[in-house]
Order: structure tokens, then sequence, then C-alpha cells
């Protein structure tokens, strides 16, 4: 009795080894390039919710602005790592209370600054301060209120400050001595605010940090839009 099976021989077993072998491959590289997009396209979605976030809460902050004889708005353009790392801090009515039950509302004096994000090189993140400002003490450089984290991964951060003519400063020191020296006196003298300030966020778009992202937004200081620089 003869047989007629027949089996594979090792150059065909090889062959179709080869094929299989760049089929996989190819369906790794479109595999992995897919889950690339999607975290990237993850990355940004979560970079345009901060920014959004963080542009509204200064723009409500810069809304309730105001100034006094002992609470002034300064802003102060800084460096790090050859990058722009601003600072501001200001009275504001748009304190933010969390628990109404155990906080009360009322002014506050806000502080915004960057650090460093010490588990990425040349990243930074966004603080925030609110600290209550107290009857008998409108500000207290020696208590500060810890800030939180309002934006990560940040870069620069980037304010302009314009008087009420339009003109332009990267620096804004609204206090008391300054106007007694253009020579304001008595009650009017009770510290100036910019007429607007122009905000830049700019986010490391990558975890490579070779792209960046800008947010920009110009927020318009009700109180300070009549004041004169």
């Amino acid at each position: 009795m003869s047989s007629n099976r027949h089996g594979f021989t090792l150059l065909e077993l090889l062959l179709a080894m080869t094929v299989l072998a760049v089929v996989v491959a190819m369906f790794s590289l479109s595999l992995s390039g897919s889950i690339r997009v999607f975290e990237g396209t993850e990355e940004e979605e979560k970079i345009y919710t901060m920014a959004q976030t963080a542009m509204e809460r200064i723009t409500e902050d810069l809304a309730g602005a105001f100034a006094t004889q002992e609470c002034s708005f300064e802003g102060e353009s800084g460096l790090e790592n050859g990058h722009r790392a601003d600072t501001l801090q200001f009275c504001s009515l748009a304190h933010v209370v969390f628990n109404p039950k155990q906080q009360k509302d009322g002014p506050a004096l806000i502080r915004y600054r960057v650090e460093l994000n010490e588990d990425l090189d040349e990243s930074y993140r966004l603080l925030r301060s609110d600290q209550l400002l107290l009857p008998e003490q409108e500000e207290d450089g020696e208590s500060k209120a810890p800030g939180f984290i309002l934006a990560d991964n940040l870069r620069s951060l980037q304010l302009t400050y314009f008087d009420s003519s339009g003109q332009e400063f990267d620096n804004w020191q609204g206090t008391e001595e300054e106007q007694q020296e253009d020579g304001e006196q008595g009650e009017e003298a009770v510290g100036r605010l910019p007429a607007a300030v122009h905000c830049i966020l700019e986010f490391w778009k990558d975890a490579e940090h070779t792209s960046t992202v800008l947010f920009s937004t110009r927020v318009v200081v009700p109180v300070g839009v009549g004041s004169e620089r």
C-alpha cells in the first residue's frame, strides 16, 4: 500500500516563518503608531484643559483685583534656565472658598509663581496661593498661604502689564512710595493697578521636550482701567 501524504520541506517552513515575521512586525509597527497617536492626543487634551483652567482662574482673580496702601499690585519678571518665570501678587475679591462651613469669604492676597518640577528637567509647575486678608492684617509677608498646583509641565510663564495709555511694562510695582514720588498725596495714593495684563503660558508638548505650545490671553483689570501710570 502506498501513501500520498506530503510533508513541508525545510525551505517551505523557513519561507512561511519569514512571511509570518513580516506580518507580525507590520502589525506591531501599526499598533505602536496608533498607541503613540492616542497618547499624543490624550496629552494634548490634558494640556488644553490645564491651560483653560489656569487662564479662567487668572482672569477671575484679576477681574476682582484692588489696591490699598497696605496691599499693592506687584508683578516681577524672572528667568529660570533662560525662560521667563514671572511672579505676581495682588489683592482680589476672588477668594476661593473650598469649604463654606469652615472657611470665610472675603478679600484675599493672591500669589502666582512657578517652581521647578524635580521629576522632569526644564519643566515647571504654576502655583497659586490664596491668603484671606484679616481686618487687622491686610498683608503679612511672613505668613504665606501654601500654593496649590494650577498647571504642570510648563516651560515658561510670561506676564506683561499695560497702563491706561497702552504703554507696556515687564514689571509692575504699584506701590504708594512710587505714587508719592510722582506727586500724589493723601487718600489718592492707594496703589496703582495696571489697565490690563497679558498672560502667556508655554507648555511642553511632548515628553522629550522638543516642542511647545503657547496659550495667551489679555485680561482687563476693571479698577485699573482709569488709573494713570
